[in-house]
């Protein structure tokens, strides 16, 4: 997994996953889920920068990469921190995606 990088072309935060070495990596797992949970944090400013300017169509796109980085998160291992983060993002997610809906009419909650 790499940290996000800026694509040129669109401006908006890109996370790469990299698998496949066959060459041992120490793999720090509070550095993983730390960047993991960096990129969710870019996608919710990303979010936010989408409403502001009334981009209603990358709305959606950005609440579902949203989850996907939230269901990436929820699937690497994790200390007492990376919980408590995880807990914290996702309740987060949760209630902004309440309002979101409210605001665009759509009262269905997303699972």
């Amino acid at each position: 997994m790499t940290l996000p990088i800026r694509d040129a072309a669109r401006g908006r935060p890109r996370l790469t996953v990299v698998q496949g070495s066959r060459a041992p990596v120490a793999a720090d797992s509070e550095a993983r889920w730390r960047r993991v949970a960096h990129a969710v944090l870019g996608c919710t400013q990303e979010l936010a920068q989408h409403l502001l300017e009334q981009r209603w169509s990358r709305v959606d796109e950005a609440l579902r990469e949203r989850r996907e980085l939230l269901g990436w998160l929820a699937r690497l291992p994790l200390d007492a921190d990376g919980r408590c983060a995880l807990t914290a993002l996702s309740q987060a997610a949760d209630e902004s995606e309440a309002a979101i809906g409210v605001m665009l009419g759509s009262r269905t909650p997303r699972q």
